[in-house]
């Protein structure tokens, strides 16, 4: 029962590491904005994977509590660790909104950003789910697709509006749950 058990918890330490070494290209300066989108969406995938290992917390919060930030009333999030180490965010609204927001992170910085409508009875992820995607190296946006699945104009006031706004949502967001 011992050696099983280890066997389970080494076979998920390595596909946890597998998924942290899929964004090497993240740093690389030579790496195309297509590769490191797809070793962001590999990374998701391998959190989203090891999602029964990692621990999952819940807080409540303040409708009110990031009305500096957002309109958006946030009463609920959940976080997802490795260890110390935060992986997965996901927002929950109040009132009549269905709307969520999932943040997954990388050494503390956030890479992804899932704004879905319609996300507010799923707590898990959906690999089905329709929304935009904001994608970060490095705390910059690099990508960004809109829910249609057509890549937006990272220049754009609206989406650099956006990826500010999601930047410092993620700060005031992990400082509220920990």
């Amino acid at each position: 029962m011992i050696l099983i058990a280890a066997c389970v918890s080494l076979t998920t330490g390595l596909t946890v590491w597998a998924a942290d070494s899929s964004l090497a290209a993240l740093s690389d300066k030579k790496a195309s904005m297509s590769d490191k989108v797809d070793a962001i969406n590999a990374y998701v995938r391998g959190v989203e994977k090891n999602i029964p290992s990692l621990t999952r917390k819940e807080a409540k919060l303040n409708e009110s509590e990031f009305k500096q930030i957002t309109d958006e009333k946030w009463t609920k999030v959940h976080t997802y660790s490795d260890g110390a180490a935060l992986k997965r965010m996901k927002m929950y609204p109040g009132g009549d909104s269905k709307k969520t927001e999932e943040f997954y992170y990388h050494d503390g910085k956030p890479v992804l950003v899932f704004l879905e409508e319609n996300g507010a009875g799923k707590e898990n992820h959906d690999a089905n789910a329709v929304g935009d995607k904001f994608y970060f190296a490095d705390e910059t946006l690099i990508g960004a697709i809109s829910s249609d699945g057509k890549a937006m104009d990272l220049k754009s006031a609206d989406v650099m509006k956006m990826s500010d706004k999601l930047q410092k949502e993620s700060t005031a967001f992990r400082a509220a749950v920990k």
